[in-house]
């Protein structure tokens, strides 16, 4: 698997409710887990 790094600008209150949501704390890992999440169950949820 090939990682590549990712920047993206995002309201701090999206980014505290992916924290909220995800139980993480971290902003990187957050994120990480709603996009994996995402790509394994769609937006149909």
């Amino acid at each position: 698997m090939k990682i590549i790094h990712v920047q993206s600008v995002l309201p701090q209150e999206d980014v505290m409710a992916l924290k909220e949501k995800t139980g993480e704390s971290s902003v990187k890992e957050a994120i990480s887990k709603a996009v994996y999440h995402y790509l394994k169950y769609g937006a149909e949820e």
